[in-house]
């Protein structure tokens, strides 16, 4: 297993599924409102708080990638000390 490379991929969940969050929750705040950029984004509330569900869930499972990859590096440390 490539440490290096996991915890890359976990952090790069990370980040997308943060940005996928501030974007859901932009998109809540502006919903039903005119597709004018001084009054919000015009988007379906039903359909915000479903992004906002899968990204939280994309960010969970990230989470874990990131949780198991400093699991396995200690596991490493732990072995060769």
């Amino acid at each position: 297993m490539n440490v290096t490379s996991a915890l890359s991929t976990g952090v790069l969940g990370l980040n997308r599924g943060l940005d996928g969050v501030q974007k859901a929750a932009s998109d809540i705040a502006g919903a039903g409102k005119t597709d004018t950029p001084e009054e919000g984004t015009g988007k379906n509330l039903n359909e915000s708080l479903e992004n906002l569900v899968v990204e939280k869930n994309a960010v969970a499972a990230s989470t874990k990638v990131v949780q198991s990859v400093d699991e396995t590096l200690g596991t490493l440390i732990d072995i060769r000390a």
